[in-house]
């Protein structure tokens, strides 16, 4: 197991923060999250998620959500699309993917998130 990178941290924040509402329970979770891996596919990221603690949640919710910032990076054309996989009311994993057909290394430290 392995610990959250900081973009990856940022990104789990974004995605709970643009989705409170709903899924504003998640943020209790961000500090007990570890990474059990990271597989790159050529033009995206699978980041997977464990927990160090179990948690009882009412709803057992599946769901993807995304945030409205975008993610850019300097290698890339197009921005990219991420997304948080949700399942049984815990985080499983997020996909960071590119837009159209480029290659992309799955590096996140020159991603930046902007607001429109």
């Amino acid at each position: 197991m392995a610990e959250l990178g900081e973009k990856e941290l940022l990104l789990l924040n974004t995605l709970i923060d643009g989705n409170t509402e709903k899924f504003g329970f998640l943020k209790s979770h961000v500090d007990f999250i570890t990474v059990e891996s990271r597989k790159t596919t050529g033009i995206g990221l699978y980041v997977n998620f464990g927990y160090l603690k179990e948690f009882d949640e009412e709803e057992f919710v599946n769901a993807l959500i995304s945030a409205e910032q975008k993610l850019i990076t300097p290698s890339l054309k197009n921005e990219l699309t991420y997304c948080l996989d949700i399942t049984n009311g815990k985080m499983d994993f997020l996909e960071i993917a590119t837009n159209g057909n480029e290659i992309w290394d799955g590096n996140l430290e020159n991603c930046t998130l902007i607001s429109e």
